[in-house]
């Protein structure tokens, strides 16, 4: 199976297959799939999607970005896209925030930080719909706009939540770096090294999400079971939905 999909749209479609978890299970192919925006998607790439099978996408970007960069997925009759992300932004753009800074690149790294420590207390609602959404056997799309912090972190705990290993965890979220292509994004007039550090994946980034959940409620498990409010019998629904 190939992991990453091409689209003529979307440069970071990937599936989440193929990771072997616990107990010899391996993910299932063709089941789950994180993304960047796919506000650029055309109807061939929409029809290729849902020719694998998808019938869910969780959108988790902003309000304003969904009404500025209109779901593509939003066109096919056999497509449910769920708005799970935050309505409002909790602060400034990237962008806006800039202007303020004298040290670029650690300002930069230093948002990304506070975001990623903050993504499983913001999002852990659209994380029981995203699970619930698979455990009633539907195939699914998770994305925000680059398929790289918000979907990142989300894919990231669905494959904890599966007993895939945090290195395997790691290693699926770093991909993001092979293929995400960011040339069309606006970066103003920030320098080479202030927009690798916006966006690259960085494993110090995802560490942040984990560090907020280990120090929180003592692992992902806890913080599963506790505040996504996902159970015991759900988590043992996921995992047959999920692994082969």
């Amino acid at each position: 199976m190939d992991r990453h999909i091409r689209l003529e749209g979307a440069s970071n479609f990937r599936d989440l297959g193929g990771y072997a978890a616990a107990d010899g299970a391996v993910t299932k192919w063709r089941t789950m799939f994180r993304s960047d925006t796919p506000a650029n998607l055309t109807k061939d790439d929409v029809d290729t999607v849902a020719g694998l099978g998808v019938t869910v996408v969780c959108d988790l970007r902003y309000g304003e970005e969904r009404q500025t960069e209109v779901s593509q997925y939003k066109s096919h009759p056999r497509i449910d896209v769920l708005e799970l992300g935050l309505d409002q932004r909790p602060g400034q753009s990237f962008v806006d925030s800039f202007q303020v800074a004298q040290d670029v690149v650690a300002h930069a790294k230093n948002y990304l930080l506070t975001n990623y420590a903050e993504y499983p207390l913001r999002y852990h609602h659209a994380y029981l719909g995203m699970f619930e959404r698979l455990i009633a056997g539907d195939r699914l799309v998770v994305h925000c706009t680059a398929g790289k912090d918000r979907a990142g972190t989300a894919a990231a705990l669905l494959l904890s939540a599966l007993g895939v290993p945090r290195d395997a965890v790691i290693e699926d979220y770093l991909l993001t770096n092979d293929y995400w292509d960011w040339s069309g994004r606006d970066t103003g007039e920030l320098d080479a090294d202030a927009r690798k550090a916006i966006f690259s994946a960085r494993e110090e980034y995802l560490a942040q999400a984990f560090k907020t959940i280990d120090e929180r409620f003592g692992g992902v498990d806890r913080y599963l079971k506790d505040y996504v409010g996902l159970d015991d019998k759900q988590r043992d629904a996921l995992k047959a939905a999920c692994l082969d």
